[in-house]
């Protein structure tokens, strides 16, 4: 089985035992991922499993199976839980459980004559844990590992408004595939899932470490203007061309060319590629600050 569609305008399609990540702020653009990816399993005749948090599942079956499709009723069936009820035992993340668990509904689905497993996620579950870092790098890369051998399409959710910096990096670096403004990108930043886990078997008290302003990680960083460097900031986090302009009182026009301005610069092509660089680059985003002489 190939070309397996997403339900998204403009998305290319996949195969099984793809597991990506999609990117976006605040539930009106959630929504428009995963309501999508659940009608087009439906329609297709999957299994479909999702796990929310930040929505009441209830509301999320309700909305997906009362939906007018085209054609007869949707032959899939859906699952939705609370992704804490999953991902969480007693209060603690136990990474082995949940693939267990997952695996057990791939052979059901299997053993239903359902020849394909669609499976989302809202990934909030992980932000309280004080370990929050190396909980998502053990989870996300044991999925990898599940899913590539899997009958199954995995698309995990994270609102950019919520993972800050440090947590972005683990996500970029535990997923092969990445979906941001309505494209799939291929993610030249992605670990392996051996290197990903040895990453969060290491010393939990040691501080992330990201290339520091002295390694020179893209030729191009130090020729961007002080606004090009505050407009690739907020595209790290997720805001739109049009919030950007009305945050810096700037047009849109103007912010549109500050950013081909900067792909040009660090010869780069997706909104990826720059929020990752601009990670890196965290500790040079803020205007150098003022020295002042001292009082005589």
């Amino acid at each position: 089985m190939h070309g397996l569609s997403l339900g998204m305008p403009g998305v290319g399609p996949l195969s099984p035992g793809t597991h990506f990540c999609a990117l976006y702020s605040g539930p009106d653009e959630r929504d428009r991922l995963l309501f999508p990816f659940l009608d087009e399993g439906l329609r297709h005749g999957d299994m479909a499993w999702c796990l929310v948090d930040d929505i009441e599942p209830s509301l999320v079956r309700d909305r997906a199976v009362g939906r007018d499709h085209p054609g007869p009723r949707p032959a899939g069936r859906l699952d939705v839980a609370r992704a804490t009820d999953v991902c969480l035992r007693s209060g603690e993340v136990d990474v082995d459980h949940t693939i267990q668990v997952l695996s057990d509904r791939v052979d059901a689905a299997e053993a239903a004559g359902f020849e394909l497993f669609r499976a989302v996620g809202e990934m909030s579950w992980v932000l309280p844990r004080p370990r929050g870092g190396d909980d998502l790098l053990l989870h996300e890369s044991a999925l990898n590992r599940f899913v590539d051998h899997a009958p199954a399409v995995v698309m995990c959710l994270y609102d950019l408004r919520k993972f800050g910096a440090d947590r972005l990096v683990d996500v970029l670096r535990t997923h092969a595939k990445v979906l941001l403004d309505g494209a799939m990108v291929d993610n030249p930043f992605h670990v392996d899932p051996a290197g990903a886990q040895a990453a969060a078997c290491d010393d939990a008290t040691a501080p992330q470490r990201l290339v520091t302003a002295d390694e020179d990680v893209s030729p191009g960083w130090g020729s961007l203007t002080l606004a090009e460097r505050r407009v690739a900031s907020h595209v790290s986090r997720g805001t739109t061309n049009r919030t950007i302009a009305a945050d810096l009182q700037v047009s849109r026009h103007t912010v549109d060319a500050h950013l081909k301005h900067i792909y040009l610069k660090l010869r780069i092509h997706s909104r990826v590629e720059l929020t990752v660089l601009v990670l890196q680059h965290r500790l040079a985003l803020d205007p150098p600050r003022e020295v002042r002489p001292p009082r005589t």
